[in-house]
């Protein structure tokens, strides 16, 4: 797991067990579930943000842009 790349800095701070443990229904559990669960919460939305921007940057590279003449245009119809 070492050679995975640092998740990149935003300005949003992590979620951290305290935040878990914080949250209505999470008061009573261990600080090893809340850091699990914290672990999980960035892991699920490194996930999703780098779908989302590799989804973006194989959208812009995949647009084909089509230069026509009007005038073939008009005489095809």
């Amino acid at each position: 797991m070492k050679d995975e790349n640092p998740p990149a800095k935003t300005k949003y701070k992590d979620v951290t067990a305290a935040d878990v443990k914080a949250s209505k229904g999470y008061e009573g559990i261990s600080d090893e579930l809340a850091q699990g669960i914290a672990d999980a919460i960035r892991v699920y939305t490194e996930v999703i943000y780098g779908c989302f921007t590799q989804s973006r940057f194989d959208n812009q590279s995949a647009k084909v842009v089509a230069f026509t003449n009007q005038e073939e245009n008009k005489k095809a119809a």
